[in-house]
């Protein structure tokens, strides 16, 4: 095989392998085993494929379809349901498919703040004892990695649904932890815990820039920050 023939063959089976990987459907990193989502509320799932490309999404005896747009997003809406599980989600394409396992309906909350919030239970009182009574299989914990951003993000950069026990809880947020249980004990039904906290970060890393702009004292304020930690996701 002369070296024109080796190029024109490998550089087949390298668009074989680009055509390969963009055909794969893929999620947000806050879509894992183990969340919880919101009850008696519409369910958006959202995410990315081919363009064009067919996404069904098969939960709680819904199935539902939609079609990538030109640039690849995806985004579809659950009818609102009852608190219970667990259930499995199936995320499905033309090249894969996702199947999600452990999934609970119930209340989900964003637990954000500074140092407070962002205190962990392994810091806490009496943090031996916490740990071992953290049994709780119907509270959900996810963490937010810390990232800076000045505009709103697809994706997380690293997100992970866990489930409450004494192997998973010593390093999520106290505040969050013993607010999620206080409710899933009153209540009977699953909580979803968000922790998205940043000890010492000033009020301006957490207010919209256009609003700064506007603002000539918080605008002189934020000038004094640099990075400013402001990183809100958006859907799609």
């Amino acid at each position: 095989m002369n070296s024109t023939m080796r190029k024109k063959l490998i550089g087949l089976l390298l668009l074989c392998c680009v055509m390969e990987t963009r055909a794969a459907v893929t999620l947000p990193k806050i879509f894992t085993s183990n969340m919880v989502l919101q009850r008696e509320k519409e369910i958006k799932v959202w995410g990315w494929a081919d363009k064009g490309e067919t996404i069904t999404v098969s939960f709680n005896g819904q199935s539902v379809k939609t079609k990538a747009d030109k640039n690849g997003n995806w985004i579809l809406t659950l009818k609102p349901m009852m608190h219970g599980g667990p259930f499995q989600m199936k995320i499905s394409g033309k090249k894969n498919a996702i199947d999600l396992a452990n999934i609970l309906i119930g209340d989900v909350y964003i637990c954000s703040g500074q140092s407070n919030m962002e205190w962990v239970i392994n810091n806490t009182n009496h943090a031996e004892k916490e740990i071992a009574e953290s049994k709780y299989p119907q509270i959900r914990l996810l963490t937010v990695t810390k990232a800076t951003a000045y505009q709103p993000q697809k994706d997380i950069e690293v997100g992970q649904w866990l489930e409450c026990n004494p192997q998973t809880v010593g390093d999520f947020s106290a505040v969050a932890y013993f607010f999620g249980r206080k409710l899933n004990k009153d209540l009977n039904i699953p909580i979803g815990l968000i922790n998205t906290s940043w000890g010492g970060t000033p009020a301006e890393a957490w207010t919209n820039p256009e609003v700064i702009e506007g603002d000539e004292l918080l605008k002189a304020s934020a000038a004094k920050l640099s990075p400013v930690p402001w990183c809100p996701v958006e859907p799609g």
